[in-house]
């Protein structure tokens, strides 16, 4: 309840909230910016001061960003009393038990939009996980990863960090009044993890299609994995012309000093009815993850383009069993390209292994390593972060984003999944 007291009798005033706008910033599809926040405010309510000059109202905390937030009784944009509420954080952890493999999901509220608020690491058995982070969600999201270890109890403890990395004394740390919440999962026996998979892809924003003199082309379906059969199909082309189907794609890495640079190819010709139409088919290129036009040339004149998303995907794991030390390749294509899509980064039972980067090698990425572990399933998770941010970033950007499905910059690219039996 909001209180005030020594305002104009008679008067409606507005409850006016005091938070932000903003989140992830990416700026040319492919740039990742950091955060972004600009100073807002919205009106939860009105209510009538007495005849005393007093005004009292009931209100519900909106679901918002952590922190101090401005409550303010105002008339026409002018406040005429003000005071402070404190949104609190939240954590909750579903299932508490269940064999290796059991998908895991931390619920978290309230996660602050500045720099001390905004990062939670979760620690599985003292060892790093990832982070947890709702930039673009508000303050609200979910962290997934999977139950792994023997049987019995494991603890699962989150910290601040917002460099990614967990803050152990805590209690001498500025930021001293967060929580730190601390959870038991109790691994059962048995286990729910299959070999390897890719969980399911969110639908990637894709660009209004393109046409020049009433030409139109369009691509069905608009995504999927390399080699995807798609079709095309194009009307308002030039009768009984022949004109070229162009694939637009970048070429090029981050790292070697030359840069990258984008590169289109023409895939085939394609021969124009006499009523201006095509329908033909396309196999999608193997090709880098993320967005890619698909044109219709004549000359170098443009008339139509359209778009399409390579999604990740998981080409092998072999083997699948064996004796700790035994070598394990995992195969994937369509990795990205962009600072926020171009890594996966790599957990072991829930420990920080390493990341892979899929740009020079346009999407190709294999990884080896070697079984290690008592006998029983081990889990590999795969997890989108980023690869780089501004100069000067966090380092939390080549960490694992355990908050991936909700809270990724940029395109919502899921989290692969593996397991490998160790055997005696």
């Amino acid at each position: 309840m909001a209180t005030a007291e020594g305002l104009p009798p008679g008067r409606t005033l507005d409850l006016v909230w005091g938070t932000v706008n903003g989140g992830w910033v990416v700026e040319e599809y492919h740039r990742f910016r950091g955060k972004r926040f600009t100073n807002t405010t919205r009106t939860l309510t009105q209510t009538d001061v007495g005849a005393d000059g007093r005004a009292s109202v009931r209100f519900n905390v909106p679901e918002d960003y952590g922190g101090v937030h401005e409550v303010m009784l105002s008339e026409g944009g002018v406040a005429l009393a003000q005071g402070g509420l404190e949104v609190s954080q939240t954590f909750e952890m579903h299932p508490t038990e269940g064999p290796v493999g059991t998908p895991i999901e931390i619920r978290v509220t309230g996660l602050g939009w500045r720099t001390l608020e905004s990062t939670w690491v979760v620690n599985w058995d003292n060892q790093a996980a990832g982070w947890v982070s709702a930039t673009d969600t508000r303050g609200s999201s979910t962290a997934r990863l999977r139950a792994a270890g023997g049987v019995g109890e494991h603890q699962v403890k989150l910290y601040t960090g917002y460099m990614g990395q967990g803050y152990l004394n805590h209690e001498q740390a500025p930021n001293s009044y967060l929580p730190r919440p601390e959870f038991v999962f109790r691994v059962t026996p048995g286990h729910v993890a299959v070999p390897a998979y890719a969980e399911p892809y969110q639908t990637q924003p894709v660009p209004a299609a393109t046409g020049s003199d009433g030409a139109s082309l369009s691509i069905s379906p608009t995504q999927g994995p390399v080699l995807t059969r798609t079709v095309l199909t194009a009307s308002g082309l030039p009768a009984n012309s022949t004109l070229a189907l162009v694939w637009e794609t970048q070429v090029g890495n981050r790292v070697s000093g030359s840069g990258f640079a984008p590169q289109e190819k023409e895939i085939t010709r394609l021969n124009v009815g006499p009523d201006g139409r095509i329908q033909a088919p396309l196999a999608v290129p193997d090709d880098l993850g993320g967005l890619h036009g698909v044109s219709i040339r004549s000359g170098d004149k443009i008339l139509a383009r359209t778009y399409f998303v390579i999604e990740t995907s998981i080409v092998s794991m072999s083997p699948m069993r064996g004796p700790a030390g035994t070598p394990i390749t995992i195969h994937l294509k369509g990795v990205g390209w962009t600072d926020y899509d171009n890594i996966y980064v790599a957990t072991y039972d829930n420990a920080y292994m390493g990341y892979a980067c899929g740009f020079n090698s346009q999407g190709d990425v294999v990884v080896n390593f070697k079984a290690a572990g008592s006998p029983g399933v081990h889990l590999i998770d795969f997890y989108p972060s980023i690869y780089q941010g501004p100069d000067g970033g966090q380092q939390l950007y080549r960490l694992p984003q355990l908050t991936y499905a909700d809270d990724h910059p940029g395109n919502r690219i899921p989290a692969l999944r593996f397991a490998f039996e160790v055997t005696r």
